[in-house]
């Protein structure tokens, strides 16, 4: 199931330029790192970034002192190069909206537009991992207010001293082909006329052909084979990992499980190439971001 297939360079998501400094986060060595003068911090509240003319607002962790946070306090994101990078997530909006002039919070989807792959890394790893912190206080062994460790990579539980890591949900999202068509669908949610390829989640005690295999049969009743893995995204709503295939469908008829999906459809290439090139109007294709644009485009040959 191996590929040869190179990363895409647009990739969002990825390339973020860290050491995540594992054996370096004790409590001497975090303080050090927060109080060097070319330490630096980005700043979120409720999922939205501080930013300034597109980029990240950067400022140095002495000027979030005093500051209401939410766990786990200063997340320490790792070393780019010799430079300590710092996140915190602000209980209070206009705390963060007074740490520099003009700048304005912002969704990452929205950001996702603007903002160069650095960035969008950096902010990636940082939101998964508040989101982490956000839903996963309490002990799963025996319930008690577990704690930030580590500056903020892992909790422990003061009681039963269950250590406790960020969860990472493993997810295959496919393009089934059919000779020069490809099959997209819909979520009963989603804007009219937007469709991507097929994803769900992987189930325990699955390999990614045998999830990709399961989930076009669930989802629109079509047989595949020849399932090949093709390139890898980690997304952050909330901490998934994005693993694209491409597979052949044995069968064309589609019937949908309505619980999953409004509608699917087969395309042509012809007419997914038109409406990557903005001169069809047929469907709305994926937000170049995403890892299901990356796959049709690889199609494409493009």
């Amino acid at each position: 199931m191996t590929s040869t297939k190179p990363l895409p360079v647009s990739m969002a998501f990825t390339g973020a330029p860290l050491d995540l400094a594992e054996n370096q986060r004790d409590t001497a060595q975090l303080t050090a790192f927060s109080a060097a003068d070319n330490a630096r911090a980005f700043v979120m509240f409720h999922g939205r970034f501080l930013v300034k003319n597109g980029d990240l607002v950067m400022v140095h962790p002495s000027q979030i002192k005093g500051s209401h946070l939410y766990d786990p306090g200063p997340l320490f994101l790792g070393l780019d190069g010799d430079l300590p990078l710092f996140a915190f997530s602000f209980a209070k909006e206009e705390e963060a909206y007074k740490l520099v002039k003009g700048a304005a919070l912002d969704h990452l989807r929205n950001l996702a537009f603007l903002m160069d792959g650095r960035q969008l890394a950096l902010a990636g790893r940082a939101k998964s991992i508040f989101d982490w912190h956000r839903s996963h206080r309490f002990c799963s062994n025996c319930g008690k207010e577990s704690k930030p460790q580590a500056g903020g990579v892992t909790r422990q539980c003061p009681t039963c001293e269950t250590d406790h890591f960020p969860r990472v949900n493993p997810v295959v999202i496919m393009l089934v082909l059919d000779g020069d068509n490809c099959l997209m669908g819909r979520g009963p949610e989603w804007p009219e006329g937007a469709y991507s390829a097929l994803a769900g989640y992987v189930s325990p005690g699955e390999s990614l052909s045998e999830a990709c295999i399961r989930e076009v049969k669930e989802e629109v009743n079509i047989d595949v084979e020849n399932p090949e893995f093709m390139f890898s995204q980690p997304w952050p709503y909330p901490s998934q990992l994005m693993m694209g295939l491409v597979c052949q469908a044995k069968n064309t008829k589609i019937t949908l499980d309505t619980k999953e999906l409004a509608d699917a459809r087969w395309f042509t290439k012809d007419v997914v190439r038109g409406v990557f090139a903005g001169t069809d109007k047929t469907f709305i294709c994926p937000p170049p971001f995403t890892i299901a644009h990356q796959l049709i485009k690889v199609w494409l040959g493009e």
